[in-house]
């Protein structure tokens, strides 16, 4: 993998800013192809998107009930930490019982969801973090599995602008969903060369493996129903989006000199739209790959798992009414049909604090109603 990752500078550069992304994106998929490097891809995140002292990060799946932990990427975390962690505090302390609550593809901060002072006096931080002086954690929400979590932790002290990292987490966050959920097939069937087809049969979601010609070298089973749908073509052999827009995204992409990638939402005929994630592969990535053959220039992803809100969307409409990830949530929430008493349900937070984020939304929009709100996020344009 590339070594060269651009640093974020310190002012809001956004095509600097996005040069970064496209390089770290590009990192993230090798890492599906590659485990063994997830520990370097954590270490090239927390380098250009952190701020000061801010070095470690961890991938984790995490339980409450039994208590317990299991580590699957780590950088810059001193020794033992991962051993103390996983028998003492594993699912037993503040902001592992309170991220619970969060859907998948949340970015959540800690200071969100309690302050710092209510933290400082956990024994968690008393007993554990105080010596490193971290008391805050912005983290990734990755997926659940019974009554695991996966996510993406990223811990430090608190008297640091985050901002910038929280930016950067709202656009790799679905690349890492779903790079996790990709790799984690992999691994479980534990897959030898030629069997990795079985495995993105099984995945929630259409996979593709295209070359530089978007010609088409692998599918898995749920292709068919994308193309069905009106969202995409597969004549001769050939991927393309039926979504003029969205196919000049696609295109600019392989014209590029540089690794990258695309999260954006497709149309399809009938104006539906559909989450997509294209990733940018390296050739000496593909060999690595049991299903996909070799000479792939790109992996495309169409659609979410069952009852999964689109991140991609969230992040669109949090940007379009500068609302905060709580505040985007609970929109497009409502916009799917949910009420306010089973968005409360779900989320395991009272309806006092969810009708707050409403009356926020409301500011923001300009909304005076749900029904209006409604109606102002169907006649957002689409994202092209």
């Amino acid at each position: 993998m590339s070594s060269d990752v651009p640093i974020f500078a310190p002012g809001h550069n956004e095509p600097d800013e996005w040069e970064t992304l496209n390089v770290l994106i590009g990192l993230i998929y090798d890492s599906v192809l590659q485990p063994e490097c997830w520990n370097d891809t954590l270490a090239r995140i927390t380098g250009a998107l952190c701020p000061l002292s801010w070095e470690a990060a961890f991938i984790l799946w995490e339980g409450s009930n039994p208590p317990r932990a299991r580590f699957v990427a780590a950088t810059g975390l001193a020794a033992g930490v991962q051993e103390i962690y996983t028998a003492v505090y594993a699912g037993n302390h503040p902001w592992s019982r309170k991220l619970m609550r969060y859907g998948n593809g949340s970015v959540v901060d800690s200071n969100d969801i309690m302050t710092r002072d209510e933290f400082a006096e956990s024994a968690f931080f008393q007993n554990f973090l105080a010596p490193w002086g971290i008391d805050r954690m912005v983290c990734v929400l990755l997926d659940r599995r019974g009554g695991e979590r996966l996510g993406l932790m990223l811990p430090g002290p608190g008297d640091r602008d985050v901002e910038r990292l929280k930016r950067g987490l709202r656009v790799l966050a679905p690349h890492i969903q779903r790079a996790m959920r990709i790799s984690d097939r992999i691994a479980t069937f534990e897959l030898a060369v030629g069997a990795a087809r079985a495995a993105a049969d099984f995945a929630p979601f259409a996979i593709f493996s295209l070359d530089d010609q978007l010609n088409i070298l692998a599918a898995n089973s749920r292709a068919g129903r994308y193309e069905n749908a009106g969202i995409i073509h597969l004549a001769q052999g050939r991927f393309a989006f039926a979504h003029p827009a969205s196919q000049k995204k696609l295109l600019d992409l392989v014209r590029s000199a540089k690794a990258a990638g695309l999260a954006f939402q497709a149309v399809g005929r009938s104006g539906v739209e559909c989450p997509v994630l294209v990733a940018r592969i390296t050739p000496q990535a593909v060999q690595q790959i049991g299903g996909f053959s070799a000479g792939a220039s790109l992996i495309v992803t169409l659609g979410s798992a069952p009852g999964e809100t689109p991140v991609v969307e969230i992040d669109r409409v949090a940007q379009w009414f500068a609302l905060t990830p709580a505040e985007a949530r609970l929109a497009v929430a409502l916009a799917g049909g949910q009420s306010l008493q089973s968005y409360a349900a779900l989320r395991a937070v009272s309806l006092n604090a969810v009708r707050f984020l409403l009356k926020g939304i409301f500011r923001k929009t300009g909304a005076t109603s749900q029904a209006q709100l409604v109606a102002m996020l169907a006649r957002l344009p689409a994202a092209v």
